[in-house]
C-alpha cells in the first residue's frame, strides 16, 4: 500500500496519523485550501476518522468569552512571551475558534482528539493570517456528544509543528 504524507501534517500529525491508519484501509477525499471555501477531508479507518477543515472568518464579537464550557489554549514561543495564537471550543455548538495572533508566517492550527480515543482526530486550520482575527471551524455534525476532548494550538511554519501549545480539556 503505498502511503503519502498529508499536506500540513507536521510532526504531530505523523504519529497522529500512524495511529489512525493502522488496521483500516484508508480512504481519502481533497482538501481544498482555498480561502473562500470551507471542505471536511475524512480519511477513514473503520468507523473511526481525521476530520479537517479550514477555518473560516468570524466577527469577533461572534466569538464566545472563556466560561465554565468555553475552554481555551494558546500557543506560545520565547517562555511565553511571544504569543501565536489561541484557540477556544465551545460545545454548545462543537465549534473551535482559531486566532493568528501574529503577522509571523506561521498558520495556526487546533488539533483535538476525544479523550482516551486517539483513532478520530479533528484539525481546524487557520490559513488566514493574523490580520483575519479570529476564525471558526463547525464539527457539529462529526462530533458525539457527552464525550470530553482534548485539543491544542500548534503554529505551523509551512508543513511542520513549530510551537505546540498545553493541552486543555472540554466536554461537549
Amino acid at each position: 500500500m503505498k502511503m503519502r504524507k498529508l499536506a500540513g501534517s507536521g510532526i504531530a500529525g505523523a504519529a497522529l496519523i500512524t495511529t489512525t491508519l493502522t488496521g483500516g484501509i484508508a480512504s481519502a477525499n481533497t482538501l481544498d485550501t482555498t480561502e473562500s471555501t470551507t471542505k471536511a477531508v475524512s480519511i477513514q479507518a473503520g468507523a473511526q476518522g481525521w476530520h479537517v477543515k479550514n477555518a473560516k472568518n468570524v466577527a469577533d464579537t461572534d466569538v464566545p468569552k472563556p466560561s465554565r464550557s468555553v475552554v481555551c489554549t494558546f500557543v506560545s514561543s520565547d517562555g511565553g512571551s511571544k504569543i501565536h495564537g489561541e484557540v477556544c471550543f465551545d460545545p454548545d455548538g462543537d465549534q473551535f475558534y482559531v486566532k493568528d495572533s501574529r503577522a509571523d508566517g506561521m498558520s495556526i492550527y487546533m488539533r483535538a482528539m476525544y479523550t482516551g480515543n486517539m483513532q478520530t482526530i479533528f484539525d481546524c486550520r487557520d490559513y488566514l493570517g493574523g490580520a483575519k482575527g479570529w476564525t471558526v471551524c463547525d464539527f457539529s455534525s462529526e462530533m458525539k456528544e457527552g464525550r470530553s476532548i482534548n485539543f491544542t494550538a500548534l503554529a505551523y511554519e509551512g508543513n511542520n509543528a513549530k510551537y505546540k501549545g498545553m493541552t486543555a480539556t472540554a466536554q461537549n
